[in-house]
């Protein structure tokens, strides 16, 4: 007699990049096979959670529960709203993997055995950027970013990084204003003040139509010859530069040393994660169906080891991160983005979620966006 197994996908939307078909389509690769197994009946439900808001994932997740009875739940949802759902799975017994880029801090105290993260801990990453920057252009900063990218926490944890190198630094804002609902940021507003702070270096954290704006009048304006880039691996995309060619700086994540002739593979992961997040939450179930006898999945996903490109995946919350190491690249282009030439600098150290620094801002009263970042 086959075992019923129903998994409950919670899909975000996003205007910047398809999260949602690229997961889908990671998850059914990694479970490929599953579906031939005698043993297994396997049942796929899919449910949109819009911009990913608690309401909605908690709309779709009583209905994959009470409805669909589903094994297991996944999909893209943030650290701060898997936060605030944590004891619902706990109470109906359902683990849940998580999956994000890491735009907010995960909180160990709000976690329980029933929820699990795979995550490229962009907020590792970020603060990686800000400590090598003070190290290598000096101990003023900038943050350019709209109004959305501004509410998670790539600012602090940036400020945290800075502040690891040099304790008298500064990070002043330039916050583009909407100018319109729903429409994209006064990008070009943020350059003025660019160039009257004049900063050692600047963070940028746009996306999509608005980084190419903002990398357009940062060229236009002759700053990417006077004031070094860093930023996601989302800000590197296309712009009209007249050819004039850019350098920004980004980084990379994985769970095990890399070298240079790797590099593009998993730039291309950081720039666009969702299809690996998906193929690899499809190999942790298929590898939790393989449990003994008697042990449940939300106890076999606490022992099994799934290895893939950015190798040995580490899925509990309590540790999130500890084992990851951060990559410095520099993408050298002049506008067009497959034209790039991606080079690895090395390896930057990093912070690790049991981190006193961590722990403090933690248990600081925040506010800011549920939904995961590029989710608009």
């Amino acid at each position: 007699m086959s075992q019923k197994l129903t998994i409950g996908v919670l899909l975000a939307n996003s205007t910047i990049l398809p999260m949602a078909v690229s997961f889908n389509s990671g998850l059914k690769q990694g479970l490929n096979g599953l579906s031939e197994d005698k043993e297994i009946e396997l049942e796929i439900v899919p449910e949109f959670i819009g911009q990913g808001s608690t309401l909605q994932i908690e709309a779709a997740v009583n209905k994959l529960i009470g409805f669909y009875d589903s094994d297991i739940i996944t999909g893209i949802i943030s650290n701060k709203a898997g936060n605030e759902l944590a004891e619902k799975f706990a109470k109906h017994k359902r683990p849940i993997i998580v999956n994000n880029i890491g735009e907010h801090l995960p909180d160990p105290k709000t976690s329980n055995d029933y929820i699990f993260l795979n995550s490229s801990h962009t907020w590792q990453q970020v603060w990686s950027m800000g400590k090598w920057a003070v190290e290598t252009f000096g101990k003023k900063g900038m943050l350019a970013s709209g109004l959305y990218d501004s509410g998670y926490s790539f600012p602090i944890m940036l400020q945290k990084g800075m502040e690891a190198a040099s304790e008298d630094t500064s990070l002043p804002f330039a916050v583009a204003p909407v100018k319109q609902y729903k429409g994209l940021a006064d990008v070009a507003s943020v350059i003025p003040q660019l160039i009257s702070h004049n900063p050692d270096f600047v963070f940028a954290t746009f996306c999509g139509e608005e980084a190419s704006i903002f990398l357009s009048e940062y060229v236009k304006h002759g700053l990417h010859k006077k004031i070094p880039l860093l930023g996601l691996p989302f800000l590197v995309t296309e712009f009209d530069g007249n050819g004039e060619q850019i350098d920004i700086y980004t980084t990379t994540s994985a769970y095990r040393p890399i070298s240079g002739d790797e590099t593009s593979q998993l730039d291309c992961i950081s720039s666009d994660p969702f299809r690996q997040f998906g193929y690899e939450t499809g190999l942790l179930i298929k590898n939790a169906t393989k449990r003994p006898a008697g042990s449940t999945l939300q106890n076999a996903l606490t022992q099994i080891e799934v290895e893939t490109i950015r190798g040995m995946l580490s899925i509990s919350p309590r540790t999130t991160g500890n084992t990851g190491k951060v990559f410095l690249l520099k993408n050298t282009y002049a506008g067009i983005k497959e034209e790039r030439t991606t080079q690895l600098i090395g390896e930057l150290d990093t912070i690790d979620i049991d981190n006193q620094t961590i722990k403090e801002i933690n248990d600081q009263v925040s506010s800011g966006w549920y939904n995961p970042y590029l989710s608009i």
